[in-house]
């Protein structure tokens, strides 16, 4: 993977749209102080995720739009981007190019798209992970970064050695995996308190429920009690009315014989004796109605009691059902809201599953592709290995004659360059002289076009000698607007003499460019070939060995995915377990509800009738007593007649006066015996329907056990009272409970599972936690102990001697240890790094930096200015370096020192001809058939030293609190 080009538009000072192309090797960024050098190196930083404005040289983000010129106008909107090369797949995207582009608008929205697909910032972050490319990675060295990573402390600089052990992904997975954690525990904690209120509720209703079953019976006993009690009653009128019945048939059959005695005894009292005894039949027979009306009324009234008893009882009730149902109904609604929660966890889950499957595919083809690759790749090596060994010998002698031609190329770009900075303000002066005149130019041809519409208007009415001088008139100012014309065109022509021809100069046939390809022809004919085969070879085992580190993380990442995948499934599973629990659940209650609206509708019914007899009832009463006083009024009048029809038969009667007595007497019997008749049908009668009305049963539905009951009344009354006393001590009974216990039952259970779940959720992120953690640590100390190895001997590569350490603050927890670093240049003693020179600084960091590389290479590299305080030996030698990393990492070198420009495979010019704008141009330095470049000294023979393997280990913090001093 490389840098293929960088487009940059209203970024800094690039008013306009610029895009830079960069080779793979090593170039190099020219152009004096104050262009714009370090804004190409700002506008990488920023497009791969940089959200420090003080790191981009800048007061707030809003500062790094263009904000405009003398000339210009402010632009809205900054925009970077830039296309890299992805022939090796180091990039999780299967396409050969990959396009990386961030936006930003005065308004402070931020865009970032990936391959013109806008995308999320943390999929910026992502993408870069573990390449050494990023906003913290080492992909970009700057001075002050040198200062930054040897200043800073120790904590500060474990950001190199992170990006190359690649645990960065691992540190964010680990995070996430510690937020996860914390969000689980906060569940459980949540689900602790919900649970204890729950099983308080549990405790309490069970409590209620067993007080409510216990009532329940004790109201079964009750009716038991007063059925017998009823049924006792009953069988004493029966018993009673039989009697009464028996004696009034006995006592009629007497009165029918003194009737027929009286009769014979006085056939001429016989009419007025029979009008007498109709009138007192009659008479009777109104007692006997008014009597059972009376007997009708109490028990009307009793009935009337009772059904207003029962209506207040079913209010009552009436009212309890609808509280319960309001409860039901908003309980249920509380549990659609969660059934939606619960289905959108769910679905998330299935797309993830399909996701990770995706991925598990895509990495088997991958490993498969890459194994056939890497077997391809040896065989080309060994077929090049011959044929590069005859050709490295012509190759030696060809790149000396080029040096002088190189220096003198760096030395003309930058004198050139300084030389343009100085035209600007002569080619200002032209432009503004230039602008002036085409206004002017623009204002004199309206005037005449006005004036030729106007003389068009006017010139039917001139005359020939007016016409003539307007004709004149005209041509005069034409030839005046021609003479401006030469005048600009002349302005035109020294404008463009005074723009910058140096780049003619360079590939002007007689310039120093054509004489550089000239000798290139003459010398390099045989060092193309051994160039190729050498780039080939060393293109080909970079590629194999990035070929088996992606098979080996393939492989990894494979396992992980399918770890990942049966998390997920778990997850799942247990996200629809819940959903069918809770729709069961929702299920349950609207049925229940359904019940409790069919009985609410039951007991409203049962209301409404109870009233309408009631209401009944009340006409029936009414009746009774308007019959009663009609009855009282007749009886009054017949009264009255019967004693006057008597006083007429006085003397009769006194013949018959002990009949007549004894009649009456006999009458009075009969009286009083169909009256306790009535009476106790009467009774019966009210004693079925109380009994109905109460229990809404036939009280004859029961008669067999009428005969079977053997305990006297009283032993029943007394038992009763006992009951009810005993249902009295019991108190208020909520009548739901059980019902209600069996709710909160089948809750609490429910979330003592959920608990249970997410007991074993929280382990098992402890355990994928502590997993990560001990891979990250591993992966750290192994990386870290290779750069230290590294670091020692590149410091003495550099230094010609001395030696350097990188040491481990804290060996018991790695991934938290800051490092700290020594160096001893040969004949000093070895010392912290804040002591050494600002050179001895430079070549400290640049040591640090290829440490790092030959244990993990960034893909690209900017290294803005860090030569500068190097001397002519050290530039030497880290132009070896970089030629020597050249062929893994692109290297872009901001410089102004000539020896690393000549090392160089192209110059990239920067330059400001417009005053606060800034413009590239790039030159590729090399011939028809390959690069050319300066050779310098070889550096001295070394030889490589190893270091001891320093160890280390990440203890969670339990094992820290355990192993800390008392």
């Amino acid at each position: 993977m490389f840098l293929k080009s960088l487009e940059i538009f209203g970024f800094k000072s690039f008013a306009d749209r610029v895009r830079i192309e960069f080779s793979p090797g090593i170039s190099a960024l020219l152009g004096p102080n104050g262009c714009g050098k370090s804004n190409i190196v700002d506008a990488i930083k920023w497009v791969v995720g940089e959200q420090s404005a003080k790191s981009l040289r800048a007061e707030s983000m809003e500062d790094i739009i263009f904000n405009g010129t003398e000339n210009r106008r402010p632009l809205s909107v900054a925009e970077v981007s830039i296309t890299l090369a992805n022939d090796g797949e180091v990039l999780p995207l299967d396409v050969p190019e990959i396009e990386i582009k961030r936006r930003l608008y005065r308004s402070g929205e931020n865009e970032y798209f990936i391959n013109g697909k806008q995308a999320r910032l943390k999929e910026v972050r992502e993408l870069f992970w573990d390449t050494g490319v990023g906003k913290s990675a080492y992909s970009v060295l700057e001075q002050g970064r040198i200062d930054q990573i040897l200043s800073s402390k120790p904590e500060d600089r474990r950001y190199l050695f992170e990006e190359a052990a690649g645990i960065t992904k691992h540190k964010v997975r680990a995070r996430e995996a510690e937020q996860k954690l914390a969000k689980t525990e906060e569940n459980m904690r949540q689900i602790e308190s919900i649970v204890a209120e729950v099983k308080r509720s549990y405790e309490n209703l069970k409590s209620q429920a067993d007080k409510t079953i216990k009532y329940r019976s004790l109201k079964e006993k009750i009716f038991e009690t007063e059925l017998d009690l009823y049924l006792v009653r009953l069988r004493q009128h029966v018993r009673e009315r039989d009697r009464n019945s028996a004696l009034f048939d006995q006592k009629k059959k007497e009165r029918e014989e003194l009737v027929q005695r009286i009769e014979r005894m006085s056939e001429a009292m016989s009419q007025g004796l029979d009008l007498v005894n109709e009138l007192e039949a009659k008479l009777v027979e109104m007692q006997k109605l008014l009597y059972g009306l009376a007997v009708e009324k109490n028990g009307k009234e009793k009935q009337k009691i009772l059904l207003a008893e029962r209506v207040r009882e079913l209010k009552a009730k009436i009212e309890q059902l609808e509280g319960r149902d309001r409860a039901i109904a908003s309980k249920i609604e509380s549990l659609r809201d969660e059934e939606g929660e619960k289905e959108a966890e769910y679905a998330g889950y299935r797309a993830r599953v399909r996701e990770v499957d995706a991925n598990i595919h895509t990495f088997d083809e991958n490993i498969n592709a890459a194994a056939l690759s890497v077997k391809a790749n040896e065989e080309t090596i060994r077929q090049n290995a011959s044929e590069s060994a005859e050709i490295a010998q012509k190759t030696s002698q060809l790149r000396q004659e080029l040096d002088a031609i190189t220096e003198r190329i760096a030395e003309l770009v930058d004198e050139r360059l300084r030389q343009s900075e100085s035209q600007i303000e002569a080619r200002q002066d032209l432009e503004a002289q230039i602008r002036r005149a085409i206004l002017e130019i623009s204002a004199s041809t309206a005037a005449r076009a006005q004036r030729l519409e106007d003389l068009a208007k006017t010139l039917p009415a001139m005359n020939a000698q007016e016409r003539a001088q307007q004709i004149d008139t005209i041509s005069a100012d034409l030839r005046a607007l021609s003479l401006l014309s030469k005048s600009l065109e002349q302005d035109f022509t020294r404008y463009i003499a005074i723009a910058p021809t140096f780049l003619n100069e360079l590939v002007a046939p007689e310039g120093v460019m054509t004489q550089k390809r000239r000798i290139d022809a003459a010398i390099l004919a045989h060092a193309v070939r051994l160039k190729e085969i050498e780039a080939e070879n060393q293109a080909l085992s970079s590629r194999n060995g990035d070929l088996s580190r992606k098979i080996e993380t393939y492989r990894k990442t494979l396992e992980e995915a399918r770890l990942e995948k049966a998390k997920i499934q778990a997850q799942m599973e247990a996200a629809q377990d819940a959903l069918s629990v809770l729709r069961r659940e929702i299920a349950g209650q609207e049925a229940y509800r359904h019940e409790i609206a069919s009985e609410l509708a039951g007991e409203q019914k049962r209301q409404q009738e109870l009233q309408e007899e009631i209401e009944s009832l009340e006409e029936e009463l009414a009746e009774i007593e308007q019959k009663g006083r009609r009855l009282s009024e007749e009886m009054a009048e017949l009264e009255a007649s019967i004693s006057q029809r008597t006083s007429d038969l006085a003397e009769r009667r006194k013949e018959s006066s002990e009949l007549e007595q004894k009649m009456q007497a006999l009458q009075q019997e009969l009286e009083n015996l169909h009256m306790a008749v009535a009476q106790s049908e009467t009774e019966i009668r009210n004693l079925k329907d109380t009994f109905t009305e109460l229990y809404s049963r036939d009280l004859l539905s029961f008669e067999s056990r009428m005969y079977e009951i053997r305990k006297p009344i009283s032993e029943i009354r007394e038992e009763l009272t006992s009951i009810k006393a005993t249902l009295a001590a019991l108190g208020s009974v909520n009548l739901m409970a059980p019902e209600e216990f069996e709710e909160v039952k089948q809750r609490y259970d429910f979330l003592s599972g959920q608990y249970e779940d997410l007991v074993h959720a929280r382990t098992d992120l402890v355990r994928i936690t502590d997993e990560i953690r001990t891979e990250s640590a591993q992966l750290f100390i192994d990386t870290y102990n290779r750069i230290k190895k590294n670091f020692h001997n590149m410091f003495r590569r550099l230094f010609g001697g001395g030696r350097a350490e990188l040491r481990l603050l804290d060996t018991d927890h790695v991934l938290e240890s800051g490092i700290e670093i020594y160096a001893q240049p040969p004949g000093k003693k070895l010392e912290n790094i804040s002591l050494l020179s600002g050179g001895e600084r430079s070549l400290t960091a640049i040591a640090l930096l290829f440490a790092t590389y030959m244990v993990k290479p960034s893909p690209f590299c900017f290294l803005d200015e860090i030569d500068a305080a190097l001397d002519e030996g050290n530039i030497i030698r880290f132009v070896n370096l970089l030629r020597e990393f050249g062929t893994a990492s692109q290297f872009i070198v901001i410089t102004h020192n000539k020896k690393t420009v000549a090392g160089a495979e192209t110059l990239l010019g920067v330059t400001m001809e417009e005053s606060g704008v800034t413009k590239a141009i790039a030159i590729r330095v090399q011939n028809d058939k390959g690069v050319v470049r300066p050779v310098y000294l070889p550096d001295e023979p070394f030889q490589e030293e190893e270091v001891e393997y320093e160890d280390g280990r990440q203890l969670d913090d339990q094992a820290k609190s355990a192993n800390a001093p008392a």
